[in-house]
């Protein structure tokens, strides 16, 4: 009885050192991490997979930013040159600066990591819009003036021998004529000469007057600019079309309606004295450039 409990003491005991050194074992492997053995054995303790040394994305300088610090003149004009000034330049394209589109109007002809140089054909709109830098922090659009173009109301003039004409004032895009005149002192002047009788007001742009003369029976074009007096190349241009007739040149070009014949039929057939066509609606004998106005 004696040797049967002692055999069964030992083996108990033989348990028991077994025991504690394999879960001393376990332990030992992960004390790098883990701490004390018998913490993590109770489960007190989260194990989080090594720092790797992630580096802050606000600190990543990327090889694709850049910053714009200055445009050149500060009011740019349709076919006209103006500069950028700034860091990383060349990373830039037309339509990461401008826009999806940006080739119809101006393309880049000379680029450096500080400078471009920006060739404008037309104005999109009344101002330009770029972003000065692509980092967020800055990330706010920079608007330029842009100043290309003015109109009269009436695009097609028809006037009539020895009658005023009612005076036509020019027409302006949002404030694109005080952002010219805050340049400098201008004037509105004609590329070529209107016809005798008509003229222009060099302050105002106002047309007006009693046409004296024809034209004879033909449509003329016309540009006038108002520009700067000290920078005549620093301008904005409006064109339109004109035409003085007398009475009979009038008549002539008048499209009448008149019955079908074997010889001239359509839905409305019309003519005109100026041509010897016979149209098949008044629409299209008004587009003929003989008849109508």
């Amino acid at each position: 009885m004696t040797k049967k409990f002692i055999l069964l003491f030992t083996l108990k005991l033989c348990s028991l050192a077994v025991f504690f050194l394999f879960t001393w074992s376990c332990s030992a492997k992960e004390s790098k991490d883990s701490g004390s053995w018998a913490v993590n054995l109770l489960g007190l303790v989260s194990h989080f997979p090594e720092d790797k040394g992630i580096s802050d994305p606000a600190t990543s300088v990327s090889e694709e930013s850049y910053t714009i610090r200055s445009v050149s003149p500060t009011v740019v004009f349709e076919n006209s040159n103006f500069s950028i000034e700034g860091e990383n330049l060349s990373v830039l394209t037309r339509e990461r600066l401008f826009g999806e589109g940006s080739g119809k109007f101006l393309e880049f002809t000379e680029m450096t990591d500080t400078k471009i140089t920006v060739s404008l054909f037309r104005c999109p709109d009344i101002s330009l819009v770029l972003l000065p830098s692509d980092k967020k922090e800055n990330n706010q659009s920079l608007s330029i003036p842009c100043l290309g173009s003015f109109r009269y109301l009436v695009r097609s003039m028809q006037l009539e021998l020895g009658l005023s004409l009612v005076p036509i004032s020019p027409i302006f895009l949002g404030n694109s004529l005080e952002i010219l005149r805050s340049l400098g002192e201008v004037e509105f002047v004609s590329l070529s000469p209107l016809p005798a009788g008509i003229h222009l007001n060099p302050d105002t742009g106002e047309i007006k007057g009693t046409p004296t003369e024809t034209t004879g029976n033909e449509f003329q074009s016309y540009t006038v600019f108002v520009r700067l007096k000290t920078d005549p190349e620093k301008k904005i241009t409006s064109s339109f079309q004109l035409i003085v007739v007398s009475e009979e040149e009038k008549n002539n070009r008048t499209c009448k309606s008149i019955s079908q014949t074997s010889t001239c039929r359509g839905p409305a057939p019309h003519v005109c004295s100026n041509s010897s066509v016979c149209y098949t609606s008044q629409s299209a004998c008004v587009m003929d450039s003989r008849c109508g106005f």
